[in-house]
């Protein structure tokens, strides 16, 4: 009899699971959490395709490990390595570090060890240990001092992109364009989710975005054309300065130059939105409160 084949779903979950089991084998971590999950299947049926099917799925994982060295960057190669159904984007902090940082009321951390999926233990047991629970009072206050900040540096390095870009210094242009995307995705990241990214990787930023909204990933990375321009902007973070046959020609320099210009506003107002949230959950938390206070 001839075995079934398993689904492209089904495939994957093998897949990751091998993935865990080697991840905690090399790194020997403490606990691994998974934070964002999606997932994305194509069926195509027709007369000349075989009825294909396609599955892809982008996991955000936070790593808690026994010291303070941090070896992001070494957990981050070996995941792209695995990089074969989808992506793998990881966090990595020692458990000192988390604690102290649920102490101090991270919005970030409280909710990856409260909703967050608990992948792997050290010990064999599940995350049981009581979390405090997140106070909203600061969100918005927040928020709003990292956007102060970061939004006007993505701004300043678009301005300087467009002066290089009308003096034919495109791969100057390029660079600046890169900061200025690295500037506003940390804001998005700090905004929406108030984790403090450490890494000037864009691909590994736009990755660690999924986990709260698919729209800058899909302005930058729709089509192999996007694939090719992004690459281009990826590359001159060292390009520009470090490798003398590093080149850009001008038609890509304006076509990034649109690109970047929309994403920031795109950013603006993602980031808007959720202070606004936040805002509202802050003063929503108040009111029950001050309720409660009412009653005693």
């Amino acid at each position: 009899m001839e075995s079934s084949k398993l689904s492209p779903e089904a495939e994957h979950a093998v897949y990751f699971r091998e993935f865990i089991q080697q991840l905690a084998q090399k790194f020997e971590p403490l606990q691994i959490f998974s934070f964002s999950q999606n997932s994305y299947t194509h069926h195509s049926q027709g007369c000349f395709n075989n009825n294909q099917s396609y599955f892809k799925c982008n996991h955000c994982l936070l790593v808690v490990t026994e010291t303070a060295t941090r070896v992001d960057y070494e957990m981050q190669d070996f995941a792209n390595s695995y990089d074969q159904h989808g992506t793998i984007t990881i966090i990595c902090h020692g458990r000192q570090s988390v604690m102290d940082a649920v102490q101090q009321n991270s919005r970030f951390f409280i909710s990856v060890l409260t909703y967050g999926k608990q992948l792997y233990s050290k010990n064999g047991l599940l995350n049981n240990d009581p979390i405090s629970t997140f106070i909203p009072t600061k969100g918005a206050i927040k928020a709003i001092k990292h956007y102060n900040h970061r939004i006007p540096l993505a701004d300043g390095f678009l301005m300087c992109a467009s002066k290089c870009l009308e003096k034919e210094q495109f791969e100057i242009c390029a660079f600046m364009l890169h900061q200025a995307v690295e500037q506003a995705c940390i804001c998005l990241v700090r905004v929406h989710i108030a984790y403090r990214s450490e890494f000037h990787n864009l691909y590994r930023l736009l990755r660690l975005c999924i986990c709260f909204s698919e729209r800058p990933f899909q302005l930058f990375l729709s089509t192999p054309e996007d694939e090719r321009l992004f690459e281009i902007m990826a590359k001159s973070y060292a390009g520009s300065r470090y490798k003398d046959d590093f080149t850009v020609s001008r038609q890509d320099a304006a076509h990034l130059y649109q690109r970047v210009a929309s994403f920031l506003l795109l950013a603006k107002a993602m980031c808007n939105e959720k202070i606004e949230r936040l805002a509202k959950s802050a003063s929503d938390d108040a009111i029950l409160k001050n309720a409660d206070q009412v009653q005693i």
